[in-house]
């Protein structure tokens, strides 16, 4: 009896000990895939859409039917973009270096119908299965921490809000997948996502998220471990030039001007070809004491229009002076960098004038003097 108690009771000992059954399933299907468009919307390849057949990478993760203890890790991004295939989308073509000036063109992808398959089977593959996702992008969450905390939480509940609204269901984050490479950032990368994101911060004090949030989640594809430092230097240039063409829907176009009377207005024009009213307020500060500025009150600029401003000034001495032109907030944050606006001065200052007309007063006085004084001078002598 008691050999049977005592055996009852280690087995119970070795119960309490024994690690737990895992709750996780015993394997997980990683639906992850770097970008192939660019912050405007615009593919710079097809390679998506060969990748989504089900005979290729992503194709098989998909189309191979539902599986008992299976979980899943997924990138929301390359969901997005899928979905953005399936909608009718554009693919860069390489361009023509022969040429002085290349310019970008582009043609409709042919994957559509191969995107619109991809999501379907997507979402009957899963079905029930449990879903973790990846923040945004599948950016390095350890690189992220230091370098943009507040973007990595964004980039979670973004991949949280939308990959619930598109599986209809609740879903898990997770920080990373396993055996995710070690993030090796070149420092030019950095740089410039850190950049962008600035840029970014700045512009949302007058635009919308609708119309910000491409770019703002977009970059976080520059923060994916996965690319190699050639792939993210070129990833890099292109959301460079993307954004450039984007900021520069907000611009100031200037001259040259010659000013030849004291007060003068000199004319700029503001160009806001973004869809939205913008309001701001114009800085111009003169570079040298040579003119004095009037300065401009808070403008509105309408949606998708060119408007022209004068800036009122007087001018001081003659030369030639730089205003320095700001576009900024009504809350005073720089929206663009500076531009500079040069001026020639071929004007003579009232100083100037009252200087040269005392002058000849007093050389026509001197000059009246010295008359009269050789009159008395020779009436003596005679």
């Amino acid at each position: 009896m008691k050999r049977i108690l005592t055996s009852i009771s280690l087995a119970l000992v070795a119960l309490m000990v024994a690690p737990p059954v895992s709750a996780t399933p015993s394997s997980y299907v990683l639906i992850s895939e770097p970008s192939h468009r660019g912050l405007d919307g615009v593919f710079f390849n097809d390679e998506l859409a060969t990748a989504l057949k089900p005979e290729e990478r992503l194709g098989n993760l998909v189309y191979a039917g539902p599986k008992a203890n299976r979980s899943w890790i997924i990138d929301i991004a390359l969901v997005d973009e899928v979905i953005a295939m399936s909608n009718g989308y554009e693919v860069a073509q390489p361009l023509d270096k022969t040429k002085k000036n290349p310019k970008r063109e582009t043609l409709p992808g042919e994957g559509s119908s191969i995107a619109k398959a991809w999501l379907a089977a997507l979402k009957a593959s899963v079905r029930r299965d449990p879903i973790s996702v990846l923040p945004y992008g599948s950016s390095a969450t350890s690189w992220l921490k230091g370098a943009a905390p507040s973007e990595l939480k964004f980039y979670i509940s973004e991949s949280i809000s939308r990959s619930e609204v598109f599986f209809g269901r609740s879903v898990s984050s997770v920080d990373s997948y396993p055996d995710q490479p070690k993030a090796n950032i070149p420092r030019q990368v950095q740089d410039n996502y850190k950049l962008i994101r600035k840029q970014i911060a700045a512009l949302s004090s007058v635009l919308p998220l609708d119309t910000l949030i491409n770019y703002k989640l977009g970059i976080a594809g520059l923060a994916n471990p996965s690319l190699n430092r050639n792939e993210l230097l070129n990833l890099s240039d292109i959301y460079s030039a993307d954004f450039a063409a984007f900021e520069n829907k907000l611009r100031l176009i200037v001259g040259k001007y010659r000013v030849t009377s004291e007060r003068e207005k000199i004319p700029i024009t503001l160009v806001n070809d973004f869809d939205v009213e913008l309001k701001i307020k114009l800085i111009v500060t003169p570079l040298n004491g040579k003119v004095s500025v009037t300065q401009i009150h808070n403008l509105t600029l309408l949606p998708k229009s060119k408007t022209q401003v004068v800036i009122p000034i007087r001018v001081l001495a003659s030369g030639s002076t730089i205003l320095l032109t700001q576009i900024k907030s009504e809350g005073g944050v720089l929206l663009k960098p500076p531009v500079q606006l040069p001026l020639t001065l071929s004007v003579i200052s009232p100083i100037t004038t009252w200087f040269t007309t005392g002058s000849a007063i007093i050389l026509l006085l001197a000059g009246v003097v010295q008359s009269v004084r050789r009159v008395k001078r020779k009436r003596v002598e005679k």
